[in-house]
């Protein structure tokens, strides 16, 4: 309550217990009673509080404290009879209350202590009057109606502060038991205020962002944290949860400090306890790896009806495209001096091809891999992706080159399924480059290489080669993304090459990985484990 207030009250007081200007006047008599005993009624106040312990343990500061309490009431007495009913005045009156709490006194001592002070005014007046009996009883009842109404604001006052320490002091307590529990919890735990500021954001969602409570403090939530395709969306739930609605299964993404993105699954509600405005609790569980689990999940339930469809639509499109590749090399035959039909036969033959190829690759992906394992040369594996890729190599300016000491590595791999990589990897480079394109191959030992993905094989004492173009290079995000299925730079293509590449190093034991780029070309390397062949 401001000072304001509390003079509205004491006025409301007043024409409650019927104060009037006769009762005022009165008390200007008892004044002129009073005053020359001031002193003694002061000295008999302050020997009874050391009478007593309870009060007396308040006083620590010794005579001198005692000398400027004694001052103080000598003031707060004359003003009692002397003061007009100001707001000043009911200041003054709270501040008592205020200070009793301050040090500790209960308030039944006040009482106590005004209540001697009456008697002892009381005592005065009658011992002192000399007028009619009739006007001492007026005066002792205006005396009685003051000190009533002193007596109001000081508890008034007294209860006011003792109740907002104490509601301080739960709210201090309720606070920690709150924190206590936020920061055991496994979720991401903010409280925003009404304008969405960060007003809480507990350990969890320091881990989980990458952000730290301090610098995100009074700082816009849905800005700083939230995916900009879901802001409108959270501004409207916590709008809506400010209005008292309860926002149960809201889902967006955030974006954590180094740029990466979580998804996340919200409970949002108000909270009209934590501060004196109401503020929104949103509590968000991680379900990124969720989303990801039920994706895959999806996605091998479609790879497994491509495959059963791909493997019906490949046996019986192998007779039509038996008949498209025997009609062509006749039609090849009647047509061999007309180049603008050999032009146009050309591109029936590569869209018969493309056919094949995407039938392979799809059923590639959905089918097991079982390797046929023998020793060969690896060199010879790539030369042999690299003649098949003759059709695309055709009017370009294209160089292969090799690491000399790349010709005598043998290992036990399985020929056709590595020549598959190999093909994906140069076809590749050869769709990334301009020209004059130039592909690079390299196979050195390696001691050791421990993978970032704990889930991935360690290779030891094993051999990497490397795949090297001049193209642009990879974007962050094409490196994240390189292997998985249907990801694809190319106008065409399935986007499945990579990932099947990827399938047979794994069975082979090894490992394939897109190194970062500089922008000057891309790295790509396959780790394979070392055996004698």
């Amino acid at each position: 309550m401001d000072n304001e207030d509390a003079f509205q009250r004491f006025v409301d007081l007043q024409s409650y217990v019927g104060w009037s200007d006769d009762e005022q006047r009165l008390i200007a008599v008892a004044r002129e009673l009073v005053a020359p005993h001031v002193l003694a009624l002061i000295d008999d106040f302050y020997a009874e509080i050391e009478r007593h312990a309870a009060t007396r343990n308040v006083i620590t500061g010794g005579a001198a404290q005692i000398a400027r309490l004694k001052q103080t009431l000598r003031e707060w007495l004359l003003q009692l009879f002397d003061e007009p009913h100001s707001q000043q005045y009911v200041e003054q009156r709270r501040r008592v209350g205020l200070r009793h709490v301050q040090i500790g006194l209960p308030q039944i001592y006040t009482h106590a202590a005004l209540a001697r002070l009456r008697n002892g005014i009381l005592r005065v007046l009658c011992e002192n009057w000399a007028g009619e009996h009739r006007t001492l009883v007026e005066v002792v009842q205006a005396v009685n109606k003051l000190l009533d109404l002193d007596l109001a604001i000081i508890g008034d006052a007294y209860e006011s502060e003792r109740l907002d320490r104490l509601q301080h002091s739960e709210r201090e307590r309720s606070d920690a038991v709150f924190r206590d529990l936020v920061e055991a919890a496994g979720c991401m735990i903010v409280i925003l205020r009404g304008g969405g500021e960060i007003a809480y954001f507990n350990s969890c969602a320091e881990q989980l962002t990458g952000h730290t409570a301090d610098e995100l403090k009074g700082r816009g939530f849905v800005d700083l944290i939230v995916a900009e395709a879901d802001r409108s969306a959270q501004r409207t739930a916590l709008a809506q949860a400010l209005c008292g609605e309860y926002i149960r299964g809201f889902q967006n993404d955030i974006v954590c400090r180094d740029g990466s993105r979580r998804a996340m699954l919200w409970n949002v509600r108000r909270l009209d306890t934590y501060e004196v405005e109401p503020v929104v609790l949103a509590v968000g569980q991680d379900i990124t790896n969720v989303k990801a689990a039920q994706t895959k999940a999806l996605q091998a339930e479609r790879l497994a009806t491509i495959g059963q469809m791909s493997t019906g639509l490949a046996h019986e499109s192998r007779n039509a495209l038996q008949r498209i590749q025997a009609s062509a090399e006749m039609l090849e035959l009647e047509v061999e001096n007309n180049p603008e039909a050999m032009k146009q036969l050309r591109s029936i033959q590569n869209a018969q091809d493309h056919m094949h190829r995407l039938f392979d690759e799809v059923r590639g992906y959905a089918g097991a891999i079982t390797l046929d394992r023998s020793p060969c040369r690896v060199a010879d594996v790539w030369h042999e992706a690299w003649e098949l890729l003759a059709t695309q190599r055709q009017g370009r300016a294209v160089e292969l080159r090799e690491c000399p000491t790349c010709a005598d590595v043998r290992l036990s791999i399985d020929r056709f399924r590595m020549m598959q990589v190999f093909r994906n990897l140069l076809e590749n480079a050869l769709a990334a480059c301009d020209d004059p394109a130039c592909i690079e191959i390299d196979c050195g030992q390696e001691e050791r290489h421990s993978p970032d993905d704990d889930t991935r094989p360690e290779i030891r004492d094993g051999w990497r080669i490397t795949v090297r173009d001049n193209g642009p290079g990879m974007t962050a995000e094409q490196r994240k993304r390189a292997f998985e299925p249907f990801f694809t730079t190319k106008p065409k293509g399935t986007g499945l090459g990579m990932s099947i590449a990827q399938r047979i190093v794994e069975a082979h034991g090894g490992r394939i990985e897109i190194g970062q780029s500089n922008g000057a070309g891309t790295n790509v390397f396959i780790h394979l484990p070392h055996d004698d062949a």
